[in-house]
């Protein structure tokens, strides 16, 4: 149930003709991490070109090009306390693509338009700040994840989480499952009491089925559908954690 996304999983679904391998950094509802080099390094050894979406990772953890030896790299702005509606695609040099709007120079000819530059500068601003505060951030993160964790454990034994539990784990991500609960009450009962978290994926919240993550990873369905994510930034403290629990503790015993 930790999610990775290994090369011999690739190798067992490889069909000819396959030009392009994206697999993500790391995972939007489970916080795991992949070995994106090991990935890439299969993908070129089978001639294809390699993708990374690293939309959750950028700004939070180490991301480098040439280490990973990745063809292409997308992020998204607003996941590193950027503005909304602005990211970024690494192209590696030498490669081309056919523009995605046509009739103009700009973005390198890839896409015409007039580029927002508002936009373009304040995620560089943001990407700064972020990557200059990194090793700060991530260890505070780390602190408050395993007191969390630690804590949720010791008040309910039978919760599961789920993803890695080990230092391929993105700083801050908490999915855990809480079976004999709904995952939909504990979300709705949280909101109440001010402590927003999500069931399934963030950007799935209107969807009542379970996750498709959850789904791939094998998650039994009595535990997925009891499954949430809490996600602590760099601005949590432990008194908000402390406030989680209370919350959680209380959310629980209503359910049942």
């Amino acid at each position: 149930m930790k999610g990775f996304v290994e090369d011999g999983k690739i190798a067992k679904a490889w069909k000819n003709g396959i030009g392009l391998v994206s697999v993500m950094t790391a995972n939007n509802e489970i916080g795991t991490r992949n070995n994106i080099a090991n990935l890439a390094r299969y993908a070129h050894k089978k001639r294809a070109l390699f993708h990374t979406d690293t939309v959750q990772a950028v700004g939070h953890v180490l991301v480098d090009v040439r280490a990973w030896d990745v063809d292409f790299l997308s992020a998204s702005a607003h996941k590193f306390n950027g503005p909304k509606g602005i990211g970024f695609l690494f192209i590696r040099k030498g490669l081309k693509l056919a523009p995605l709007l046509d009739g103009g120079q700009q973005e390198g000819g890839i896409r015409a338009g007039t580029e927002n530059v508002a936009s373009v500068v304040g995620m560089a601003t943001a990407l700064k700040w972020n990557c200059d505060n990194m090793e700060r951030h991530s260890r505070h993160l780390m602190k408050l994840t395993s007191e969390l964790r630690h804590r949720i454990a010791g008040f309910y034994p039978k919760a599961v989480f789920l993803g890695s539990d080990s230092g391929d784990q993105l700083p801050g991500f908490t999915s855990v499952a809480f079976p004999g609960h709904s995952a939909e009450g504990l979300l709705h009962l949280l909101d109440l009491k001010g402590i927003a978290v999500s069931s399934g994926a963030a950007c799935d919240s209107r969807n009542t089925q379970v996750s498709h993550v959850l789904k791939a990873i094998r998650v039994a369905q009595s535990v997925a559908r009891s499954a949430i994510r809490i996600s602590l930034g760099a601005e949590n403290t432990d008194a908000d954690v402390d406030k989680i629990l209370a919350a959680l503790k209380v959310t629980l015993s209503c359910q049942g």
